[in-house]
């Protein structure tokens, strides 16, 4: 509806009162079913940055991570900032459109998974690895896909 509207020649001011529509739209859905809600934000960022992370999405995505640490202790969320994420990683050649919030989720996600077998500096490397150098993924923003399936 919007795009046709544009086509017909619509003036950027009912455009903009259509986009803010539709964001009360989506915090009712957010209301009513946070999944489908989600499911339509990611599409909505996929379609405006590609399979790269924003900063919202991002941290949400990295909130809901859980894992046990060497210790036993259940733990939630980052276990690195986004910034000691780009300090540990800046001598990294990365993927064209690599955002600093891909690395936040890859990197936090890879330390949930493999925290209780390996030291941090494994964990970097395997991370970059996986997510990032990985030869026989042909896609844009694995991190993005996978992160995406769950």
């Amino acid at each position: 509806m919007i795009t046709d509207f544009a086509n017909a020649g619509g003036d950027e001011k009912k455009m903009w009162a259509a986009v803010a529509v539709t964001s009360e739209a989506m915090a009712a859905l957010n209301e009513l079913d946070p999944d489908k809600h989600e499911c339509l934000l990611r599409k909505l960022s996929e379609t405006l940055y590609g399979k790269h992370y924003t900063e919202d999405i991002a941290r949400a995505d990295v909130a809901k991570l859980h894992y046990i640490d060497k210790s036993g202790v259940e733990k939630h969320g980052a276990h690195w900032s986004v910034d000691e994420v780009e300090a540990a990683t800046a001598d990294k050649a990365f993927p064209k459109g690599t955002t600093k919030w891909d690395k936040y989720v890859a990197y936090n996600a890879m330390y949930a998974d493999l925290c209780t077998k390996f030291d941090d500096g494994q964990i970097l490397a395997a991370a970059f690895l996986f997510w990032f150098a990985d030869k026989d993924w042909t896609g844009e923003g694995k991190i993005w896909d996978y992160m995406s399936l769950k």
